[in-house]
């Protein structure tokens, strides 16, 4: 009966804790918010489980994290998952390994994914597994495409395609809020990385602007490149692809607006000169937070491209997925298929199905088919189509 933490109860630790108790019955879940508002909300919700469910307070402050891992070892967790600010991931790595668990996090940036990976020897002394980037993507896209490029005797291109999206688009960005604006800003400033002609290269967010359709109603989109969603794919088949690429979907426009605010400094975070302390991209957050719908229906959009050779015919593999805002249990596209991947992989770890210690990459430890088989229960599916040249 193993027993999980889950750090942050917004939309997609609520997700984790729902999933947890529905798909592994035995298990208790603590889940751990700084807002009493929100820790009372998720009781509400999880009500149906509450003999298994549990709040807890949670400071991640330096001072108050040694009171964290205490609650940890007293509770037994065997798994951890971090649903909480990415900056605080670095140092969640460090308190669970001193704590004996297991470690998954949504992830999303590629600085401190590199800074949890330095950590692999700890992990692998503490006995314990390390998972960073176990989201959409980063997370389920990456681990669906590394799968589907595996099938090829050589590969020529893989083209990785994400995008949470309103059902009903408002404002001029016709976006809603799906997941932390910070995440957001973050995908939009920090370089993508791709494999361009077989050489890793960075190149900036924001760019390369292409048209994508998808059957209606959406029709026809943008996609452009952002950072983090490629993960650890570039490193992993560096050498062997010509071209690997990631980029995120939105509607058209979305791109050029952010990249006004890029240009012109708006998403900065230095200081303001006029207001020190305060930064203009802690504004823009401010009123994205304040202005953006949230909690309305959405659908997430996904659309990986493999090319290459299969005994010597040319083949291309297409995966699509069109998951949409569940109306019964109230959980959004981009929540299932965030957390969900999440659940079902720290599940894979508490229950031996992943024994590798150590600070694992999730394209390359993960069983993909299990994955694939425990998402088909929760009604998230992927569309294969195969075209061969002639």
């Amino acid at each position: 009966m193993p027993n999980y933490a889950v750090l942050g109860l917004g939309l997609m630790g609520s997700a984790l804790c729902y999933d947890l108790l529905t798909y592994d019955p035995t298990s208790q879940v603590y889940g751990f918010d700084k807002e009493p508002k929100q820790r009372e909300k998720q009781k509400i919700k999880l009500r149906n489980f509450e003999k298994r469910f549990h709040v807890e307070n949670l400071d991640l402050n330096e001072k108050n994290q040694q009171k964290l891992k205490q609650v940890l070892i007293e509770n037994e967790i065997a798994v951890v998952f971090g649903a909480v600010d990415y900056k605080f991931n670095f140092g969640l790595t460090k308190i669970c390994m001193e704590a004996s668990c297991s470690f998954v996090d949504l992830g999303g940036n590629p600085s401190v994914v590199q800074k949890q990976q330095t950590m692999d020897k700890e992990a692998k002394k503490a006995e314990v597994t390390i998972i960073p980037d176990l989201g959409l993507a980063p997370g389920m896209v990456n681990i669906v495409a590394a799968h589907g490029m595996r099938k090829f005797d050589s590969l020529d291109e893989c083209h990785l395609r994400v995008g949470g999206l309103p059902q009903e688009p408002k404002t001029i960005l016709n976006y809603q809020q799906v997941f932390a604006i910070r995440g957001l800003t973050n995908e939009y400033l920090e370089d993508a990385k791709v494999i361009e002609d077989g050489t890793l290269k960075n190149i900036p967010s924001l760019t390369d602007i292409e048209k994508i359709s998808f059957p209606k109603p959406w029709g026809e989109l943008e996609a452009f490149n952002t950072s983090g969603g490629i993960s650890s794919l570039p490193d992993i088949f560096e050498g062997s692809i010509k071209q690997l690429t990631y980029k995120t979907i939105r509607f058209p426009g979305h791109a050029q607006f952010f990249s006004f605010l890029k240009e012109f400094g708006l998403l900065s975070s230095e200081d303001f000169p006029l207001n020190p302390g305060v930064s203009p991209r802690e504004v823009i957050e401010y009123y994205l937070v304040k202005n953006l719908p949230q909690n309305q229906p959405d659908a997430v959009l996904a659309r990986i491209t493999i090319l290459g050779k299969i005994n010597n015919q040319v083949r291309t593999h297409v995966y699509q997925l069109i998951d949409l805002y569940d109306t019964k249990a109230e959980f959004s596209a981009m929540a299932r298929t965030t957390a969900f991947p999440a659940s079902i992989i720290g599940q894979f770890i508490a229950h031996g199905k992943i024994i590798i210690h150590g600070v694992l990459k999730c394209e390359e430890h993960v069983p993909t088919s299990a994955l694939i088989d425990e998402l088909e229960k929760r009604n998230i599916q992927f569309e294969f189509i195969e075209y061969q040249e002639k």
